[in-house]
């Protein structure tokens, strides 16, 4: 990709998410927009399909974020892995493998984001 500055970086990390920009992408593309093109040449492993497929990799990234107790992270990792194609239970059970490596307070951490995203899918 051929981005020539952080808006174009942004929206090509938006378009890559299914069209979604997490509140802490538009935070970086705020205060910190030089940084953008490196974000966004990091985060394609993310976004292409390798060994692991993307809807994967945002499964495992959910069940990570909740073991390191990241709240606000958890309603964006699920909205991109439901954008990439995961169901509930899979949102669901990698949570569950959370719980089992980190805890129970990682569902405490992951009740809220899950919540709302599943009542926006309803």
């Amino acid at each position: 990709m051929s981005c020539k500055n952080p808006d174009e970086h942004y929206c090509a990390m938006c378009d890559e998410m299914g069209g979604f920009a997490p509140n802490t992408l538009k935070s970086i593309k705020k205060l910190n927009p030089e940084f953008m093109e490196n974000l966004h040449i990091m985060d394609k492993f993310m976004t292409e399909d390798k060994a692991l497929d993307k809807k994967t990799k945002r499964l495992i990234a959910l069940a990570c974020i909740a073991v390191r107790m990241c709240e606000d992270c958890v309603y964006p990792q699920a909205k991109v892995a439901k954008n990439y194609g995961a169901t509930k239970e899979e949102i669901i059970e990698a949570i569950q493998v959370a719980v089992l490596t980190g805890g129970v307070p990682c569902w405490s951490v992951a009740k809220e984001g899950i919540t709302k995203l599943f009542e926006e899918w309803d």
